[in-house]
């Protein structure tokens, strides 16, 4: 039998999401929120890892991250810790809040990065929440679209994708108006993830806006 494709080393790419239990909800309030944001802070400080997208849902999150030195595993295992013990704490309840392990799909390629970071940030238009990423306060889309943003989020990576613009921002902008294409879709909706993005083979071009490499995704 063949080895699994390797997708943690340092410097590799990651899309995590990670649910709770029994589509039970992750995040009681907003204050929950703010307390998970710190401690993807934290996990960045103490374990090595960037994050460079985070979108913040009611039974799940999603994060764009890359591992530096440690496996990823040591990270988020950190962090879904750390986050439910100051959760159970608060609400005073007990037990596992996450549905298992988390999924984490490796990321290759810059083309990817970009798809997928636009998927995390337009998960809360998708759902209804929104008609404008930049009004849903948890996710960093509006990071990507020039407001202030934590000194832990980076940003520069993917908007320096986008050639021609000084800060990439009115690049980002045009690329998440396109919306989600149908690769990507079809991807994510197939209800059994693989352990590395990669989109479907299909010889249409869709239009996909701002795209930096000019031939579709």
């Amino acid at each position: 039998m063949p080895r699994p494709q390797r997708t943690d080393y340092p410097g590799a790419w990651h899309h995590v999401i990670n649910r709770g239990i029994d589509h039970a909800p992750i995040f009681f309030a907003d204050g929950d929120r703010t307390w998970f944001l710190y401690c993807l802070q934290e996990a960045c400080e103490e374990h090595c890892v960037e994050v460079h997208g985070y979108c913040l849902m009611g039974n799940h999150c999603h994060l764009l991250v890359r591992s530096l030195a440690e496996e990823l595993s040591t990270a988020m295992q950190w962090l879904s810790a750390r986050y439910t013990q100051g959760f159970n704490k608060h609400h005073q309840r007990d037990g596992p809040l996450f549905r298992g392990r988390y999924t984490a799909m490796g990321i290759a390629t810059d083309r990817h990065l970009l798809v997928v970071s636009r998927y995390i940030h337009l998960n809360p238009v998708q759902a209804g929440l929104v008609r404008d990423v930049r009004h849903y306060r948890w996710s960093s889309a509006s990071a990507y679209l020039g407001a202030p943003r934590p000194e832990w989020l980076v940003v520069e990576e993917l908007l320096a994708l986008f050639p021609g613009d000084p800060r990439g921002l009115g690049g980002y902008a045009a690329f998440l108006a396109a919306g989600t294409d149908e690769r990507t879709r079809a991807f994510y909706a197939s209800g059994r993830l693989r352990p590395v993005f990669q989109l479907p083979a299909t010889n249409d071009k869709e239009p996909v806006g701002s795209d930096p490499f000019g031939d579709g995704v």
